[in-house]
């Protein structure tokens, strides 16, 4: 079986359905399983990846749709796409295309009868159960979504929908050694003595992301808490960041969008993570998190509560001071920031470990183009 994985971001954007694409083609082309990978931009030459095509789309930072929200601009882009993917997909005849955009996977659907291969939608977005049943496979990230499909739809079969996690790459996302984090935080310049809660995320509003209030918890929790804040500008970048910066002066640290290669070192760094979000379809930075033995405070959302598992401290992130009193616990790294600390770890380890994660979601992707 072939599969193409279509991303109408990759060589645009680094976010989270782009991190997981790369990642699905690296594990498979490791594992040896017939992938390739269709980005929307052009990919840097890299033979882990195995075959990549270019879509030759506009990218949603492209100045063609500068006049547009955030929302508008992802729109743009994945109609960009659509054309070449769906010619491409008649001439290179994939067994399954396998799509996190909605509407470039809608439109992959949609022609299906003139390109022939099954697609397979990963809802990373939280979209009803309604408006994904007529594809050939979808893919949930939490039991708690397979649950709720069924339910949603008690008369139509939901054979078609499976539930995987995201996977993570438990060699490179590791705890820091000895005398490493001090070292990684010299070179960025941050306090070395600080308990520095680390946030993954755009800074604005269009995510929801929630930063001034992670800000204002952190604020309550004592002069050695520090936020460290990694991701780029979106829809409301100005107002939230002169918000965080009101909160915290000199006790936050934007080091803006770092380079994936980069990024785990960025976690060895930090004591904790956290995000002041309500909620997240699934989190790949929660993920990276807990491969590195960093404990997650997050809200007490079903999902990320079942992600974070043992290594996470479901708070009520609508409630003032709720975070701040978990992190002033927490910055003694005493007893309970150890064991959660353990338990993050062991978790990636037991759960998230991207071979096992990664055969499992080939066994449903070969079951769904399997199906008549």
């Amino acid at each position: 079986m072939t599969t193409a994985l279509v991303s109408s971001g990759l060589g645009f954007a680094p976010r989270g359905i782009e991190t997981w694409m790369l990642e699905v083609a690296r594990t498979f082309h490791r594992l040896g399983y017939p992938v390739e990978i269709w980005s929307g931009g052009r990919l840097p030459a890299d033979p882990a990846l195995g075959q990549v095509r270019s879509l030759h789309g506009i990218g949603r930072t492209s100045r063609l749709w500068s006049r547009l929200t955030w929302t508008g601009q992802y729109l743009g882009e994945q109609w960009s796409t659509v054309l070449q993917a769906v010619l491409l997909a008649r001439w290179r005849r994939p067994d399954l295309l396998y799509c996190g955009d909605p509407i470039l996977a809608w439109n992959l659907k949609r022609f299906r009868r003139f390109h022939r291969a099954r697609v397979v939608f990963m809802n990373g977005m939280r979209l009803t159960p309604r408006w994904l049943q007529d594809y050939d496979g979808i893919h949930l990230l939490a039991p708690a979504y397979l649950e709720e499909a069924r339910q949603i739809l008690p008369h139509r079969s939901t054979d078609h929908f499976f539930a995987i996690p995201h996977f993570v790459d438990t060699d490179l996302f590791r705890p820091a050694a000895e005398g490493e984090a001090q070292a990684l935080r010299a070179r960025r310049g941050l306090p070395p003595g600080a308990f520095l809660v680390l946030t993954v995320g755009p800074v604005g509003t269009a995510s929801r992301k929630r930063l001034e209030h992670l800000a204002s918890e952190i604020r309550q929790a004592g002069d050695a808490v520090h936020l460290v804040s990694v991701g780029g500008p979106e829809d409301g970048f100005d107002s939230v960041r002169s918000e965080v910066q009101r909160l915290l002066g000199s006790r936050v640290h934007f080091l803006g969008p770092v380079p994936r290669a980069e990024m785990s070192s960025v976690y060895r760094l930090a004591d904790t993570y956290s995000l002041g979000s309500l909620a997240e379809p699934f989190s790949i930075a929660i993920l990276e998190a807990l491969a590195s033995g960093l404990p997650v405070v997050h809200h007490a959302d079903p999902v990320m509560t079942w992600q974070a598992g043992g290594g996470g401290v479901p708070v009520d992130m609508e409630a003032d001071g709720a975070a701040a009193g978990v992190f002033r616990d927490l910055a003694g790294r005493g007893g309970r920031w150890r064991a959660l600390a353990d338990g993050a770890r062991t978790l990636a380890l037991d759960r998230y470990a991207a071979e096992p994660v990664a055969r499992r979601l080939h066994a449903e992707l070969s079951r769904i183009a399997g199906r008549p």
